[in-house]
């Protein structure tokens, strides 16, 4: 769906939401250890820590991370496409994925594949610096995507062309019903710069505040099928790498 200016507008008439990066992409899946080995072994990430929310895994403390959570059984990728992260030689990366990945050229600088559990995966060109396989855009699936691209600006995102930023990461929106009853998606973990001031402002704008995934977190359900859950934590609140 082509972006239009209505989101603009309402990210424009609310500037009190201070979003300050993304923290991490939360996911449940059936087998962490699969996963684990494929993300670790080709795609320049490490463990970080085990918790009892599960496994972090990143590119380095400084860089957006995923959690992997374990489910008692595979889960379906419904609202996720995929997950892109940024790597500075994309002819390198491609090289050391897995041996038998199947690699879809999308554009010059972007390739996709598929990692274990169905779950959508791609790296993308990204010149000038920064953390090889660090997050580079999240893309989601929803049935009305400029419903889901409002809620975002409202909460904080900054809506710039076809995409939403936070900070210098993104979400992209695909207009495709796409939702589960046991999504692998389990939350999107975005830093704000207070959960007092997202909290007001996801009640004037009617959207779905749910019980916390930790007393210091405070989670949006965006509005669509999907139920789509975004989590915000203060800096203080994020785990240390």
């Amino acid at each position: 769906m082509a972006y239009t200016g209505h989101s603009e507008m309402h990210h424009q008439e609310h500037t009190a939401v201070d979003l300050l990066g993304v923290d991490h992409v939360a996911l449940a899946v059936a087998d962490v250890g699969a996963m684990t080995a494929f993300l670790c072994d080709g795609l320049g990430l490490r463990e970080l820590a085990r918790t009892g929310e599960g496994v972090r895994i990143g590119a380095g403390p400084r860089a957006a991370h995923l959690v992997l959570r374990s489910a008692d059984r595979p889960r379906e990728p419904a609202a996720l496409a995929r997950i892109v992260l940024r790597v500075g030689d994309l002819q390198q990366a491609v090289a050391a994925l897995p041996r038998g990945t199947e690699v879809a050229e999308e554009a010059p600088d972007l390739v996709t594949f598929e990692a274990p559990e169905g779950l959508g995966m791609g790296l993308a060109l990204v010149a000038g610096g920064g953390i090889d396989y660090d997050l580079d855009h999240v893309v989601l699936r929803v049935a009305d995507p400029e419903e889901t691209r409002v809620a975002l600006a409202e909460l904080g995102c900054v809506p710039r062309g076809e995409a939403l930023h936070v900070a210098d990461k993104h979400i992209e929106l695909e207009e495709l019903p796409a939702f589960g009853e046991r999504p692998l998606l389990d939350h999107i973990a975005l830093r704000v710069g207070s959960r007092e001031t997202l909290a007001a402002q996801a009640r004037r704008r009617d959207l779905q505040l749910t019980e916390s995934l930790a007393p210091d977190i405070l989670t949006v359900v965006l509005p669509g099928p999907e139920q789509i859950r975004i989590a915000f934590l203060e800096p203080q609140a994020a785990p240390q790498g």
